[in-house]
């Protein structure tokens, strides 16, 4: 058995009481463990194991904290732990009465219900912080994923933004059908136009009287376009598609000097 004594029990051991203090200090003597060992075992922190076995009550927290460390403590070394603490507790309330009030005005009192190692040094991560390492997760793999795969979103989105346009002309003004997949009835067509195309392409299309539209396509993707009257379409590059009208093949329009290849019907229909 070792000679030392620990500095804050040192007055305590010289009378003869014994104390639930007392009971806990020769226990862990007997079993030959320094306090830095039961602290690591338990959880509990040096300066509360100190102040437990040396009964500075003033140095402990509430009574409902220090009920929780007795019994942890307690349990730890073989004994029985609740009946050690309401000893404690009691000891406690006889020497310095004032000791588990001024703590209790000091630190919050939780419910009783909570286990000994949950009072003795939690730890939480706040939502807040949690959905904000979620977040940069969820922005890092989109930007992995666009620059792995060579996928632009501003100018998907920008495609997307400009067919939804198109579409909606179509609907709000004469009701011509003028969208890719849009079928017309006999009565309200006479061209209808078909492009299988080749190459990614930009074209510029007329029908009847509307305003010109702007569209964008990729290789293999089909357009249709229907007019009643007249049919104006204007390619980017030579051969950039081959063309059905009304289901019947067309030869691609041939670019006249400096002039993208461009497609008018009827007119186109009478030179040849």
């Amino acid at each position: 058995m070792s000679n030392s004594q620990d500095p804050l029990s040192r007055d305590r051991e010289e009378t003869p009481a014994t104390t639930p203090a007392n009971t806990l200090r020769r226990l862990r003597r007997e079993a030959d463990l320094s306090v830095e060992a039961v602290c690591e075992a338990t959880k509990i922190s040096v300066t509360n194991v100190r102040a437990i076995e040396g009964e500075n009550y003033e140095r402990l927290p509430a009574d409902t904290f220090v009920r929780g460390l007795v019994t942890l403590y307690g349990n730890f070394l073989g004994i029985d732990g609740p009946k050690i603490a309401a000893e404690f507790l009691a000891e406690r309330e006889k020497n310095d009465p004032t000791a588990g009030r001024q703590a209790r005005m000091k630190k919050p009192i939780y419910s009783s219900s909570l286990s000994p190692r949950k009072l003795a040094e939690p730890s939480h991560i706040s939502s807040a912080t949690i959905a904000l390492i979620l977040l940069v997760v969820i922005i890092l793999s989109f930007t992995g994923f666009s620059l792995y795969t060579s996928w632009n979103p501003f100018a998907f989105l920008s495609q997307q933004g400009e067919n939804m346009q198109t579409s909606m002309q179509g609907i709000f003004n004469s009701g011509t059908p003028q969208e890719t997949g849009v079928e017309a009835t006999d009565e309200q067509r006479s061209y209808t136009l078909s492009a299988h195309f080749l190459q990614d392409s930009e074209v510029m299309v007329k029908i009847d009287d509307l305003d010109p539209i702007r569209q964008t396509f990729t290789d293999g993707e089909i357009a249709h376009w229907s007019a009643r009257d007249s049919l104006q379409v204007t390619f980017d590059k030579p051969e950039a598609a081959t063309l059905t009208l009304n289901d019947s093949p067309l030869a691609f329009p041939e670019p006249n000097g400096n002039q993208l290849p461009t497609l008018q019907l009827p007119s186109d229909l009478l030179d040849q």
